[in-house]
């Protein structure tokens, strides 16, 4: 009889132990739940309409669209007076000249340096210390 309430505890035991396993798993998959809702409302906001619906940013957008038109990709100032253009060569002249840039060096590059093999004083080279 004794044996019986042994095994009775035992399995009560075990019963406990999976349930509460079992609640641990359900707690993962409702903080899943909620990671994937707050996800999907942020996707489907992203995913929703492409064209631009306010008029400010319709504006915004036709503005870049002109720009970029203007520009040209080519690097250069968009509509850039001459006396504007000549004022910043001047000091784009300047800043090579105090950084030494003028002289046809890439400055993209990284330097290599030459470290010589220092010459070393032949006395008492063959010679050993005695101890």
């Amino acid at each position: 009889m004794q044996c019986i309430y042994i095994e009775i505890i035992y399995f009560f035991n075990q019963m406990e132990a999976m349930n509460t396993v079992k609640i641990l798993r359900c707690g993962n998959a409702v903080r899943n739940s909620v990671v994937l809702q707050r996800n999907f409302g942020v996707c489907s906001v992203l995913m929703t309409n492409k064209t631009a619906t306010d008029p400010i940013q319709k504006l915004f957008l036709e503005k870049l669209k002109e720009y970029n038109k203007r520009s040209g990709g080519g690097g250069k100032f968009v509509d850039v007076s001459p006396e504007k253009q000549k004022e910043y060569d001047e000091v784009l002249l300047n800043l090579k000249k105090q950084y030494g840039a003028d002289k046809g060096e890439d400055f993209t590059k990284f330097p290599t340096f030459n470290f010589p093999e220092p010459i070393l004083d032949p006395i008492n080279m063959d010679e050993r210390p005695s101890a």
